[in-house]
């Protein structure tokens, strides 16, 4: 239980910090959020699987938030590049990955949970993230896509975490 609550602060601190740094374009910040997801990877005791779960995050949240930057749904405050998502995205995706195998557990194999976590948390995600000035919403369709991809996106996430473990 201490382990999975020491989880869920990470991921938490690791959000605000890497949120906050791209509002205000700190690469300190950045630096800090890095260093703890190394802690909260560290802290998992499941290096193998999380490595995995990590890899099939990048490679989903670099496609999902790339997309959703290219057809105008959302925009970076820090624009590096016009087509690509920034690296503090990538380190939030992660991030996440690290709780499926630990906090988020809990969701297992529960497929309609999964869907309502995503469907829910993932637009509140980036609604919290516009309100700290990290990105904006340019799309009046983007709650609706957001919530359909996290819907889609959480389960498969757990699914990988199935065939990975």
């Amino acid at each position: 239980m201490k382990h999975k609550l020491i989880n869920f602060i990470l991921f938490q601190s690791i959000w605000f910090i890497l949120i906050l740094a791209a509002a205000h374009e700190s690469f300190y910040g950045l630096a800090l959020g890095l260093l703890l997801i190394l802690v909260q990877y560290w802290h998992g005791k499941l290096m193998i699987p999380d490595f995995k779960l990590i890899l099939a995050s990048i490679i989903i949240g670099f496609a999902h938030d790339t997309s959703l930057n290219y057809f105008k749904f959302i925009q970076y405050n820090i624009d590096f590049n016009t087509y690509y998502s920034p690296f503090w995205i990538i380190g939030l995706w992660i991030s996440f990955a690290l709780t499926i195998n630990h906090s988020l557990a809990w969701l297992g194999n529960k497929k309609l949970l999964q869907m309502i976590f995503g469907l829910i948390g993932g637009p509140l995600a980036y609604i919290a993230g516009e309100k700290l000035g990290a990105i904006y919403m340019i799309n009046t369709m983007t709650l609706y896509v957001l919530a359909l991809s996290w819907a889609c996106i959480t389960p498969l996430l757990f699914q990988f975490k199935k065939k990975v473990s």
